[in-house]
Order: C-alpha cells, then structure tokens, then sequence
C-alpha cells in the first residue's frame, strides 16, 4: 500500500490583495485587524477558520476575560489593558446580559461592600482589592466582535483556513487559504499571524519553538461546556459552609475522568466548566481524544452534581463549546524573547508596547513589559505576530497567553502593521518610540 500521494503543482488563483492581512480571528486577530484599520491602513482583511470571529473567547467558551488592572501600584486604580479591550468591554455592556463585572469606579475598591459583589468570582479580587475584567456571554460577543470590524471596515472572511504562506526573498507576501470555493490565496504588504498556532509563520520558513507539553496549563486542552439551570450564589454559598463539599468536588473530577472546575458566567443561573486534559492541541489524536474524554462522562458528571451541590440540583447540559480549547503550542523566534526573568521587571525601555497584568499580582512590581521585538521574527520579513505565539520561553508564556494579553498584543501589531504599509518598511523597521506614541494616542496604558 501507497504510504504517500501525489500532490502536483497547481496555479492558485489571488482571490484578494490588501495592504494588511490578519489571519485568525481570535482575540488578537479581531483587535489587530481593528487597529490597522483605524490606524490608517486602507484595506484591511481579516481571514478566520470559523463561521464566527472571537477565537478562545467565543467558539472555546473561555468567557472570563480578567487581569486588567493589577492590585497594587496606586492603588490598585489603574486599568492596564485599555486601548480597544474598552471597546470589546463597552460593547457587551450595551447588550442585556452582555457581561458581568466590576465597574471602571470599581478599580482598587477595598470597600467591603464591593468585595462582596465579587468575592465568588475568583479573579476579580487580589489581595482584598477588586481587579477589573469581565464575564461576557461568548454568543453576544460573537456579534460585537461582528460589529466592531464592521464597523470599522475591516474585509472579514469567514470559513477560510489560511494554510501555507507565500514566500518571496524570505518575506511573507500571501497566504493561500482553503474555502468552500476551494484553494485560493490572499496576497497582502504585511500578515500579522494570529493563529495562536503560529499556522503561517510555521510554513513560511519562520524559526520557533514547540511547546514540550510539561507545563501546568499549557500542556493541556480543554471542551468547555456550560450547565443551565442552576444558581451560582447558591453554590458558592454551600462550599462554603459544607465541610464535605471539596471532598465531593475531588469524587466529581474522578467522575469526569480529569481536572475540572465549576466557573461563574455572565449570569448566576449558567456557569462554565473548565478543564486541564493532558493532550498535545498540534494532534489530531489530541485534539479528538480532549472532545470524546468530556463527552463521554457528561451524563453521569451532570448526575452527580445535581444529586450533591446546593445550587445545581436543577443543572442541565447548556451547551458544548464549538471547538477545543487550547493553550499552548508553537512559539516564534523572534528579535527578542520573554522569559520568566522578565516578569514583574520595571525597565523603562523605549520599545516596550504592551504593560500587562501579572497573574498572581504578587510581585513588588505585578506588570511585565513587551518589547516589540516579541512580535518580529528573527529573519523574516513581511510578517508580524500577535496572540500567544509570540517570542517567548514556554514557561513566561502561559504566564502571558490569557485573552486580555493577547488583545493588547493584537492592537500593537496591527497599528505597526499599518505603520509600515504606510511608510513602505519592512515591521522590523517600525521605530518602537513612534509606535509606542501612536498606542498612547489610542488609549494605550504603557
């Protein structure tokens, strides 16, 4: 038996040509896009995989979108990451039921009272101060995220997986793509690569590393779904006051057949699970065995936390996130690389673009700096990276991959993206300082 086919070469027809092309529309692809787009490039195209644009955040269920302010410097009153991440937060509180969180006069509260409202929404609140961030609801956002890149006439295509990047003179010029009108390719001045996967750079010849599938978070996938039909106050309230309750979480994770926990949502009456399984997300084994391992012990999980948990005795299957969520994979070699080393490190540095939240918020200073670098690669010309694919050790990684990062890292790629359209340079010719002017003007914390 034949182990291989022939492929033969082909002509692929150039279905568009732009001045940026983003490909992935998660969260760093959608504020990449928006931000080339108002930062002066004319046609800007956005290409996802999906029917939907929001990535993790939407089609991966990952509704909590927190750490954007830290605990500690003034106070703990400053937003870190601002700029288009107030746009996504404004948009969903527009909608009813949009997103549930604290409020921007909330930032820092000690108050006791404002504790409170949060307190079982766990990352809302580091050391007794309130952090801002947000629950959304992943349908809504889906129509936000629409209507921001309409809005700012960003080209969305839908349904079209960007698979190989077109190589000239080591720079990235297109990418082809595969679509229900079949393989075409979209020819572009500048890609930022936001695949979270790094799919382009990866085939364009870009150096990177791979995730060794050792980490806490990293190494493993998830299938969230969500439960209706519950009260998430009242099942807060019963861990509380019930000795036994942790013991029968630990029988509900042996039930599931891996780590799991029960989240608030946007609302009290749903909550998302999430999970850790331990499968590598570059797999098809991986990725197919992290959906059958959640829906094979589904009914008898459901069962079992009706019968034991205040709170969900009326819980009921809400619904399946769309694709499999995933944390960590490749990772580009870029002009500079974020290790641990770098976290909770003030350096007052000209070309840093992104001051982000640290997770723990326990550092003297709880902040890491991106320098630009972390977005360019090494050798290759013509392409810029955002999401969690950015130069980096795997370990300062997962420290750096949440949602609210990668939005910030989005907006700093797309508005150089157009920078170098605009002036006719390669992304590692950007300078950091004007660039760095441009992401103030745009409500940028740094």
């Amino acid at each position: 038996m034949k182990s291989t086919v022939h492929d033969p070469l082909r002509e692929t027809v150039v279905y568009d040509r732009c001045d940026v092309l983003v490909v992935g529309g998660g969260p760093a692809g959608v504020t990449a896009a928006v931000a080339a787009k108002n930062s002066g490039a004319e046609r800007v195209v956005l290409m996802e995989r999906c029917a939907y644009l929001g990535g993790m955040a939407t089609g991966g269920q990952v509704l909590l979108i927190p750490f954007l302010s830290d605990p500690i410097l003034n106070g703990g009153r400053e937003q870190l990451v601002a700029g288009l991440m107030n746009e996504w937060v404004d948009r969903l509180r527009a909608c009813p039921n949009g997103a549930f969180g604290p409020q921007k006069w909330e930032i820092g509260s000690k108050d006791p009272e404002v504790l409170a409202k949060y307190r079982s929404h766990g990352l809302f609140i580091r050391k007794e101060r309130v952090m801002y961030g947000v629950n959304c609801d992943p349908e809504m956002l889906k129509a936000v995220l629409n209507d921001m890149t309409e809005a700012a006439g960003v080209v969305v295509y839908c349904n079209c997986l960007g698979c190989q990047a077109v190589v000239e003179d080591v720079k990235a010029t297109g990418v082809i793509f595969e679509s229900k009108e079949g393989r075409k390719a979209v020819m572009a001045q500048v890609i930022v690569d936001c695949t979270g996967d790094g799919d382009i750079f990866a085939t364009a010849g870009a150096g990177y590393e791979s995730a060794s599938l050792t980490t806490s978070r990293t190494a493993n996938t998830s299938l969230v779904f969500r439960l209706g039909g519950v009260s998430y106050e009242r099942y807060t309230k019963g861990l509380r006051e019930t000795p036994s309750a942790r013991e029968k979480l630990r029988e509900a994770v042996r039930i599931a057949g891996y780590d799991m926990q029960i989240i608030s949502s946007n609302r009290d009456d749903v909550v998302w699970i999430d999970s850790l399984i331990p499968r590598d997300c570059m797999t098809i084994t991986g990725l197919t065995d992290t959906a059958f391992i959640t829906t094979r012990t589904i009914n008898p999980l459901i069962r079992y936390l009706r019968e034991n948990f205040p709170g969900l005795e009326g819980a009921y299957l809400y619904d399946f996130a769309s694709q499999v969520g995933t944390r960590g994979s490749r990772r580009l070699k870029g002009v500079e690389r974020f290790t641990m080393d770098d976290i909770g490190k003030h350096t007052g540095r000209e070309d840093i673009i992104a001051v982000l939240p640290t997770v723990s918020g326990l550092q003297a200073y709880p902040r890491m700096e991106m320098p630009y670098g972390v977005l360019v690669p090494e050798k290759l010309d013509g392409l810029l990276v955002a999401g969690r694919c950015f130069s980096s050790s795997e370990e300062a990684n997962q420290e750096a991959n949440w949602i609210p990062h990668c939005i910030a890292l989005g907006q700093a790629a797309g508005t150089a993206a157009a920078m170098a359209v605009k002036e006719g340079i390669q992304p590692r010719e950007v300078e950091p300082k004007s660039l760095r002017g441009i992401l103030l003007e745009q409500g940028v914390y740094l």
